[in-house]
């Protein structure tokens, strides 16, 4: 028998340490607009269990979610790409013109375009998002966020890949796509977390931040904690670190707020409600 890599024939790539790629959090200081834009428009569904307040709000995409809290704090662009898997293109556009039409998002950045087999879209809220047909990409379900885009500052996509393999203990790619220098980091089952190199004169990210769950949990904790990454506590099955850096010097490379919980937490692929 071969016994090299690859000898049993399986093709299916490593997860690694990060093993569901669970929500995207924007500041949204505006809910019946967001309800307008993610449920009217987009088709997707406001959770009825959690955040469901008046501060915050939880919408279903699959077994995924937006959080959209309202802390009335300042909402900068994300200079990124949220990449949706969505089964009926057709249907989104043609609500997204009607609710144009009606005046709805009138004095907003929304707007959208057609792109080959893709819909790149502007939110009323300047995030922008791209738009696969169910099938079109590879991914699990006919419905879900495939990849999120964060853009970062040239010759940073090799340190944030390492950061990603040696302490989150991900499998990384660097490639270039488009003539954009990526690291694109293995979030879940056909889930990315991709860092575009693109040359910026802003690149901060602000509240937003990235959830996803990991097997190394308790590790990964003390690794940030070790390198002054980690913020807060860092008690329960979640906590927060918001600086990626060379996992040999502790050099920082890019700040942006990710969100760890371990496979224990009680969100951990709870079955969602979607329409």
């Amino acid at each position: 028998m071969d016994e090299s890599n690859g000898r049993f024939g399986l093709t299916n790539p490593e997860i690694g340490g990060i093993v569901h790629l669970d929500h995207v959090n924007f500041e949204t200081p505006d809910h019946e607009m967001a309800t307008i834009f993610y449920v009217n428009a987009l088709g997707f569904t406001r959770d009825p269990y959690r955040r469901a307040d008046e501060q915050n709000m939880g919408v279903n995409i699959g077994l995924q979610q937006f959080h959209l809290p309202r802390r009335g704090e300042q909402t900068p662009p994300f200079h990124g790409v949220v990449g949706l898997v969505v089964p009926d293109m057709d249907a989104i556009k043609y609500r997204l013109d009607l609710l144009d039409e009606l005046g709805k998002f009138d004095a907003t950045p929304y707007r959208w375009e057609e792109r080959g087999n893709s819909v790149l879209l502007t939110s009323p809220f300047g995030v922008r998002f791209r738009l696969h047909r169910a099938e079109s990409v590879v991914f699990q379900r006919p419905l879900g966020i495939s990849y999120v885009e964060v853009a970062v500052p040239l010759n940073t996509a090799e340190g944030i890949a390492r950061f990603y393999n040696q302490i989150v203990r991900a499998p990384v790619e660097v490639r270039d796509i488009e003539g954009e220098k990526t690291a694109l980091i293995s979030a879940g089952p056909h889930q990315q977390i991709r860092f575009v190199e693109q040359s910026l004169a802003d690149y901060r990210t602000h509240s937003m931040h990235i959830s996803y769950h990991v097997t190394n949990y308790n590790e990964l904790r003390n690794s940030v904690a070790d390198h002054g990454s980690l913020m807060g506590t860092g008690r329960g099955e979640v906590f927060f670190f918001n600086k990626i850096f060379e996992p040999d010097t502790r050099e920082p490379i890019f700040e942006i707020q990710n969100e760890v919980r371990s496979i224990y937490h009680p969100d951990f692929m709870r079955p969602l409600i979607n329409r």
